[in-house]
């Protein structure tokens, strides 16, 4: 059965990676690095790029999707970004693809964010991104050291 206007759109891929572009020779995307955790030894941790590769099917109607990142324990959006897409609701079962680059993307807290594509505040996908503080490694000085 086909998608009927009150349906939203139908997420088939949702992933965040170091690399992605679509390869000019056979026209498919190529996804390089793909991750789901962050790590650093001291805060802010800075991204200079995050790409979000996303796909959507059952596109029935012109619609907002945003695209967000959101602290999963203060609900703090980090970002938001989207708008209205317009499509063909001759063809429901077309695959959607889209890239989105985010740039110079600063984490202030450690923990559970979720990367999400959301439409009329409804979440049609999410996926979890994991930040975490890394020990500083110790170093033994002359005085520490032990016989």
């Amino acid at each position: 059965m086909s998608g009927t206007a009150s349906e939203p759109p139908i997420v088939n891929s949702l992933l965040v990676a170091d690399r992605v572009y679509r390869d000019q020779e056979s026209g498919k995307w190529v996804i390089a690095g793909v991750f789901n955790s962050l790590s650093s030894p001291v805060l802010p941790i800075g991204v200079d790029e995050i790409n979000v590769f996303f796909q959507l099917t059952n596109a029935t109607r012109a619609f907002d999707l945003h695209l967000r990142i959101e602290h999963a324990d203060s609900g703090r959006v980090l970002l938001d970004v989207g708008g209205e897409m317009l499509l063909n609701p001759a063809d429901p079962l077309r695959v959607i693809e889209n890239l989105v680059r985010l740039r110079q993307v600063q984490f202030q807290e450690p923990g559970k964010y979720w990367v999400q594509l959301t439409s009329d505040e409804e979440i049609l996908a999410q996926t979890p991104l994991m930040v975490r503080l890394t020990p500083t490694p110790q170093i033994a000085s002359e005085g520490n050291e032990h016989d």
